[in-house]
C-alpha cells in the first residue's frame, strides 16, 4: 500500500570551512544536491553523496517526495 511518503531518499553533505552535516534529501540523486543547496545559509556547498538510506530508515523519516531534512 501506498503512504505518500518517499521510499528512496538520497544522502547530501553540505560544507563551509571545517563545517559539515549531512541533509536527506527525498529527490531524484540528479536533483538532491540542489534542492538541499537552496535552504542553505550563503557560504554552504551541497554535494550529493550519491548514498541512499535504507528502506527501514528512508520509512522513519516519513519524509514526502521532493522535501529535505537535516539529518542529526
Amino acid at each position: 500500500m501506498k503512504t505518500g511518503f518517499a521510499e528512496v531518499i538520497y544522502v547530501v553533505s553540505a560544507t563551509k570551512d571545517d563545517q559539515s552535516e549531512f541533509w536527506a534529501a527525498a529527490a531524484p540523486r540528479r536533483a538532491a544536491a540542489a534542492q538541499v543547496q537552496r535552504l542553505l545559509p550563503p557560504g554552504w556547498t551541497a554535494t550529493s553523496m550519491g548514498w541512499r538510506l535504507g528502506q527501514v530508515r528512508a520509512a522513519e523519516l516519513k519524509m514526502r517526495p521532493d522535501s529535505v531534512r537535516r539529518l542529526a
